[in-house]
Order: structure tokens, then sequence, then C-alpha cells
């Protein structure tokens, strides 16, 4: 059989090895990988040596702003509500109208007690003529001293009634008082607890006033640290979200801490604090106590990918690598380093999008 009359199947086996044989000549040829180069230019960046620096030993607290005066408004009657007139946020002054509690019982028993007064004051100017009637007769020897007595006392228990009754009518006026919600202070609406329609109680809060004026920060010190902390000292205060950095006074240190949290109240006063400062806002109090010596970077050498925080060190080819590290507290301009570098290594000072991990570099000191 010629190859011209050979079956398809056969020609299909011979391309199939012409094919493997090509592949395994080309596998064993003497021929060598092309070597990997890096092309990238080197950058010349400014390095500094991590070293042990000297820094104001700081205590954080974190905290709340607060008004320095928040009133809780309360009633001592038990009754519906009338009226609220204002809302959270809304601004008030002293005296103003804030709500109104029901007093149609009060205002009826007000109006028996005066016709029982009424009826009292008739009884009381009767037994008053009846008393000077026999007085005189007395004195006229035409009565006894039995009736003289009786007179009297007559007059004076008609008198004891009407004092009564008017005791009675000041108790209502004075409970009165007390079914209309005024402010007692100029200031904000920072609480409503109540709604039209509902049952106010005694001493349950209906509303809650803070003060307009001074505003304070409300912290927690840990036991470890309240030794450190007294009234007068003199803090720092940073508010992020007014981008504030402002100057605080301890006015208060509870000295009976929490048994569960092992933590202690402390206030903070902010004397003069700008507009954009309000109440609610997270705070943190710092507090310096002496000097201690700590591995900081500035934070222009920080590199920061998701929640890994990383800086460029320096390696021995003069390249720069990536190194995460965990950082404490920021001090100025600069960030504690707490553990990924060691004193003596070397760090890029100011890390830009040029560089990359194993990008070659120039250093200058």
């Amino acid at each position: 059989m010629t190859a011209a009359t050979k079956p398809p199947i056969a020609r299909a086996g011979v391309l199939v090895l012409a094919v493997l044989l090509t592949v395994s000549l080309t596998a064993c040829g003497s021929a060598e990988p092309e070597a990997w180069t890096d092309d990238r230019a080197p950058v010349s960046v400014h390095v500094a040596e991590l070293a042990e620096r000297s820094h104001p030993h700081q205590l954080q607290f974190t905290g709340t702003v607060e008004g320095s005066e928040r009133i809780p408004l309360s009633t001592r009657m038990m009754g519906r509500v009338d009226e609220v007139r204002v809302s959270e946020g809304t601004p008030v002054a002293e005296g103003q109208l804030l709500a109104r509690i029901s007093d149609r019982d009060l205002q009826a028993q007000r109006r028996q007690v005066e016709a029982q007064q009424q009826e009292a004051e008739v009884a009381l100017q009767n037994a008053r003529t009846q008393f000077a009637r026999v007085d005189t007769l007395l004195q006229r020897g035409s009565a006894t001293q039995q009736a003289h007595d009786d007179a009297r006392a007559g007059y004076e228990r008609a008198q004891a009634q009407v004092d009564a009754l008017a005791n009675r009518l000041d108790e209502i006026d004075a409970s009165l008082t007390y079914t209309t919600i005024t402010a007692p202070a100029a200031g904000t609406i920072i609480g409503k607890h109540t709604e039209r329609g509902a049952m106010a109680a005694p001493g349950q809060p209906l509303l809650t006033l803070e003060a307009s004026g001074v505003l304070e920060v409300r912290t927690q010190v840990p036991e470890r640290h309240i030794g450190a902390m007294a009234v007068g000292d003199t803090v720092r205060v940073t508010i992020g979200a007014a981008n504030e950095n402002l100057p605080g006074r301890v006015t208060e240190v509870n000295p009976s801490g929490d048994p569960a949290s092992r933590q202690f109240q402390m206030r903070v006063l902010l004397p003069d604090p700008p507009a954009a400062v309000k109440s609610g806002m997270y705070a943190q109090v710092f507090h310096e106590t002496g000097e201690q010596l700590l591995l900081t970077v500035p934070t222009s050498s920080l590199v920061a990918r998701g929640q890994l925080t990383g800086v460029y060190a320096v390696g021995d080819d003069d390249r720069a690598l990536l190194r995460w590290i965990r950082t404490g507290t920021q001090r100025g301009d600069a960030v504690e380093v707490l553990s990924g570098l060691q004193p003596g290594d070397r760090y890029v000072v100011h890390a830009d999008g040029r560089l990359r991990d194993g990008h070659p570099i120039i250093p200058q000191d």
C-alpha cells in the first residue's frame, strides 16, 4: 500500500508524532530563557533613621461634648398632657411656655372651695356679730359668762374655717402652677419625652432643656490614671467633627468610680467654644504628664492600604521595602510606631505615588 493510499487515521497519527517531536526538540534545546531585569528608574527620596525621641507623656480619654447644665423638666401633677409647644432642637427663652397639663380637676376643686369660702365668710360675719352682742350684754350684766364664752368659741371656729379654706385655695393655686411647664433658663430643647394626649406622672421628665452658655466634655478615666487627674488641670480637647483643637479645664473628678467598669467620671470645661462645636460631638481629651522616649515617624511617611498602614524602609540594596507597622497615638505631625520597625532602621520620609515595593531609590539624608 503506497503513502497516497494510506487510510486517513494513519496520516493523522503521523502528524501527531511530528508535532510531539518538534515540541520535544524545542524543550531540550540549548538556548536559556532571558533573565528578568528591573527597568524602573531609581527615585531620589529623603530618608531618615528611626530613633527614640523625647515626647510629652500624654494620657488620652474619649468623651462627649455636652451643655454644662442639662435640666429635666417634669411636673408634680398626675394628668393628661393637653399641649406641647416645642420639639427637639427648639431654642427657647427663659420663662417661655413649653407644655401644659390638664387643670380641669383643679379648677373644679378651686370653684368648690371658693363657694365654701363664701359660706364660711358669711358664717364668720354672723359669729362676729353674735359675739359682739353677747359681749355688750355681759358688760351690762345681762348675759352670763358661759354665754359669752360660747359666743367667743363660735366666732373663733368661724374664723378658723375661713383661714383653712384660704389655705386650701393657696394649695390649689400652687398646684395649678405645675400644670404649665416653662423654661427656667434660655437654651435648647434636647429631649422630648411626651406627646399631646399622654399621661404625665409626678417626677416623670417631660422635656430636657440644655441651658445656653458654656459647653463641657464628659469623659471616663480608668482607675490606673485617676491619680494623675485633679480639678484645675489644663488639658487639650480635640473635636474632629468641628476640626477644632481647644484648651480645657478639669472642673470635676468624681472620687467614686463605677465598680463594674473601674471608670471615674470627669468633666472638662470648654471656656469659649466656637460655634462649630455642638453638643453631642465626639471629643478626645489629652493630658500631658512629663516626658517619655518614643519611636515616631512623620505622618508623611505613612502608606495606607485598606486597613493596613505601612512605611517604606530602605533595604541594603537601596530599594524601597514596604513594611507594615502598628501605630499608636498621633503626636502633632508624627505618629508613634509600636511594631514593624526597629531603632536604626532607615525609612522614606515622604512616601508618594511614585514608589512601589522593591522600587530602586537614591537615598538622600
